[in-house]
């Protein structure tokens, strides 16, 4: 008896340019993103208004982004581009890249702004290769370095990346100001007499 991924097509990697494969894209990225995805910057742009919570209209958005993205390319100096892993012509994963064109860091550098495979190819080594294939990818036209950031509480997405080379370099903090927070005053008022102490 034949081993089944015998018969599995080979997955291919690519930068997508393909139009028509927006909506398989679209609906990739809405089916297989949970809350706990959102990371600050889902919040500072038009994804998310809290944490945990997407926007109502996240459909258009990720639909604008995603379209956005199968236009551009190296050749043009675009600063996203979308690849996909493809097993025959079935897209199973995607990754949204996020380029610096400004060039004012001491390294160039580049951002993997969004993951997201089906649930029937993870754990399968997919996801590694496509982000070995974008960092190779990023490698070979001169970006130094790659940047993520994932959702605090989303664990398992960040224990897969510190298994592909990531470190944690910061830590995002987000204070809601239109929010009145006993708590807060509270704790400002003991580090408060703490500092007169010192």
């Amino acid at each position: 008896m034949k081993n089944a991924q015998a018969n599995s097509p080979a997955i291919s990697f690519s930068w997508c340019h393909d139009a028509t494969a927006e909506d398989t894209l679209c609906k990739l990225y809405l089916d297989n993103v949970s809350a706990d995805y959102i990371s600050h910057s889902e919040l500072q742009g038009e994804r998310a208004d809290a944490p945990g919570n997407w926007r109502a209209d996240l459909p258009e958005v990720i639909r604008g982004e995603i379209r956005a993205a199968l236009s551009h390319d190296w050749v043009h100096g675009d600063s996203t581009l979308l690849a996909v892993a493809a097993s025959g012509e079935a897209i199973v994963g995607m990754a949204l890249v996020s380029i610096d064109t400004r060039q004012r860091a001491s390294k160039s550098f580049a951002a993997l702004d969004d993951l997201v495979l089906l649930p029937s190819v993870r754990g399968s080594g997919i996801g590694s290769q496509l982000v070995e294939w974008v960092a190779d990818e990023l490698h070979s036209h001169g970006v130094a370095r790659l940047f993520l950031e994932c959702g605090a509480h989303n664990l398992t997405a960040q224990k897969f990346f510190q298994g592909r080379g990531f470190k944690q370099v910061s830590v995002v903090m987000l204070r809601e100001l239109n929010v009145v927070d006993a708590a807060v005053a509270l704790s400002a008022a003991v580090d408060d007499k703490d500092a007169d102490r010192g």
